[in-house]
């Protein structure tokens, strides 16, 4: 299983990126808000999922693990396929999709395209105990430049070659020790320790 890839940024547009990679391109399907998070040129790296069905063989690519978290959440619903959770997570943030569901706002959900009543209602019933376990769960720290960080250590773990669940515990372990994240290298450091 694929779960990440660096490579260089050949193109972009709002729904695609094209990732080359020792002289191989890879097309990969985005949502808006990792279309806003990647450079024009350069090296990145990118969170993947494969989806393989009988008559095609798609990847999905995201600039942060929350995103693709919730992209899998959503492939979990019943009647929603990987081009509607993109079209989702394109039409509104994370944060936003996650209290929209908690606090079971269907209204909120409807706003975005591709959502209708009946699809609002699915998701709160189907995903809202899972979103609120995975939050309460979570460091309570959830200042937005903090969680930026700690999305960030995690790539920078694993571009180093820690497998994604290590470098997830490593930073969230980390971030608690720490309390405050003034800087990346101070939480990668702390990381770095995190015995699995």
């Amino acid at each position: 299983m694929l779960d990440y890839i660096r490579g260089r940024v050949v193109s972009k547009s709002p729904t695609r990126l094209i990732l080359e990679v020792a002289g191989i391109g890879y097309l990969l399907h985005i949502p808006l808000s990792t279309f806003e998070k990647i450079p024009n040129h350069g090296e990145f790296i990118i969170l993947t999922q494969l989806f393989i069905r009988e008559d095609q063989i798609k990847m999905y690519g995201f600039a942060t693990v929350e995103e693709r978290d919730l992209f899998q959440m959503l492939l979990s619903v019943a009647g929603i396929g990987p081009n509607t959770a993109i079209a989702i997570l394109s039409g509104s943030t994370v944060n936003d999709i996650k209290h929209a569901v908690i606090n079971e706002d269907s209204r909120a959900l409807e706003k975005i395209k591709g959502v209708g009543k009946k699809t609002a209602e699915r998701i709160i019933l189907e995903l809202k105990n899972i979103i609120k376990q995975i939050t309460t769960s979570m460091p309570t720290d959830t200042d937005v430049g903090q969680k930026a960080f700690i999305s960030d250590a995690v790539m920078a773990l694993i571009s180093l070659g820690y497998g994604r669940s290590v470098a997830e515990n490593a930073v969230r372990e980390a971030a608690r020790k720490l309390q405050t994240i003034d800087n990346i290298e101070a939480l990668v450091r702390e990381a770095l320790n995190y015995k699995a």
